[in-house]
Parts: C-alpha cells; sequence; structure tokens
C-alpha cells in the first residue's frame, strides 16, 4: 500500500522511515507502572521504565515490594517512577517465569511483607483499644487506691474536676457546684482510629480535631476532684 503526500502541505523531505511510522498503530503499554502509548519501530530495551514487583496498599499507604518507596497520596504513588528498565509490552509483563519466582522469593519482598505484618501485629481494633484503656484505667484505680490522696487546691481555693469533657475548676463551699447535676462530661474514653476521632458513649465522629473538642457532652452528674 502506497502513501502519497503533497508537498505543498508537506514541502519537506520524508522518508520511508517517518512514513512508516505515521502509518504505524501506537500501541498501549501493559507493564506495571509504565501504560505508555509506544510504537513497535522504537521499542527498545531502554524504552520502558517499570515495576517488577506488586503493588501494596495497606491503610492509607501506598507503595510497590520492588521499591523503597511509599506514597500516601494516589497521584504521589502514580508518579513513582519505575525501578526497572526494558522493552514495552502490550500484553503486559510475563510474571509466570522462573525470574519471577526468584523475585517474590527475595529478601527485598521478604522485608517488605515484614514491614506490613509487623504493621498489622500493632494495629488494633476499637474494641481492643477500649479493653485496654478500660484494664489501665482500672489497675490506675486499684492503685490510686491503696494511697491516701486529698483533693488537689488550685491558687484560688477551687477544686478541679478530672471528669472527661468537664476538667473545670470549681467551689467544694457552693452546694450549687457540688450538686448531683453540676458536671457534664462524657464517661467513656476518647477513640482515635487513623485520623477518625469519637468517644466511645457517644454516638459522633468527626476528622477535624477543634469539632472533636467541642463534641457535647453526654451525661450529667457530680464533679470528680482532682486528688494528689
Amino acid at each position: 500500500r502506497h502513501i502519497y503526500l503533497s508537498r505543498k502541505f508537506f514541502p519537506f523531505h520524508i522518508s520511508k522511515f517517518s512514513l512508516t511510522k505515521m502509518a504505524e498503530a501506537l500501541k498501549q503499554c501493559k507493564n506495571p507502572g509504565c501504560k505508555k502509548k509506544y510504537a513497535e519501530s522504537e521499542n527498545n530495551d531502554q524504552a520502558c521504565k517499570y515495576h517488577d514487583g506488586k503493588p501494596i496498599f495497606h491503610d492509607l499507604k501506598k507503595g510497590w515490594t520492588c521499591c523503597n518507596q511509599i506514597a500516601w497520596d494516589w497521584d504521589e504513588f502514580e508518579k513513582i517512577e519505575g525501578c526497572k528498565t526494558g522493552k514495552h509490552s502490550d500484553k503486559g509483563l510475563d510474571l509466570s517465569g522462573q525470574g519471577q519466582d526468584s523475585f517474590f522469593k527475595s529478601s527485598t519482598v521478604d522485608n517488605a511483607k515484614k514491614a506490613v505484618v509487623k504493621e498489622e501485629q500493632n494495629i488494633k481494633s476499637i474494641e481492643e483499644f477500649n479493653a485496654e484503656q478500660d484494664r489501665i484505667a482500672q489497675k490506675k484505680a486499684e492503685e490510686d487506691a491503696k494511697k491516701e490522696k486529698k483533693p488537689f487546691v488550685t491558687a484560688g481555693g477551687k477544686y478541679k474536676c478530672t471528669n472527661k469533657g468537664c476538667l473545670k475548676e470549681y467551689d467544694p463551699n457552693d452546694p450549687a457546684q457540688c450538686g448531683e447535676e453540676a458536671c457534664k462530661f462524657h464517661p467513656g474514653e476518647p477513640v482515635f482510629h487513623d485520623t477518625m476521632k469519637s468517644w466511645s458513649c457517644c454516638n459522633k465522629e468527626t476528622w477535624d480535631w477543634d469539632e472533636f473538642m467541642k463534641f457535647p457532652t453526654c451525661q450529667v452528674g457530680k464533679h470528680n476532684p482532682k486528688l494528689v
């Protein structure tokens, strides 16, 4: 098949190679981390930069098993440059060969897996975190019960409430400030999971710290003075 181009529109010299390239359909590279379009006539051992490992997605972290780079943002993850160089492929990287088996048994992948497993072991569910906090609070209460303590008195002669969400100073000699409904507080514990914040006693969650601090309390009772 011949291609004829008028010199009126193309006054410059066009080689056979250029005509072949113009008529050649571009292919889509399917190697991980590349995905570029390419002409087969220009494909060579240095044309493609790709990843020969697997992508890792753990919580908000993103990376590749073949690289020592971690990204939090999806756009940053996609911009991580390939760590291997080779030819483009419209069929994708062949992961079935002996080389791939040896790669996934390499120390690079083994270290990456160990890092993920170690981090997973340190991650606790909300129930586990709350249970641990209850045990810590109970142990502290038992230890405090063995010691004879007195209420902490501020410079102004007031007591300081230790109820969560209150923390106000109050006059121990004022009946109105020592009544059964004088204190508004949270009976539960604060819960922090990833960047989410909430109270175990309330059905409200937020990402913002200032908004979390402004959550209305959910219980009314007596002030609980700080003891020293």
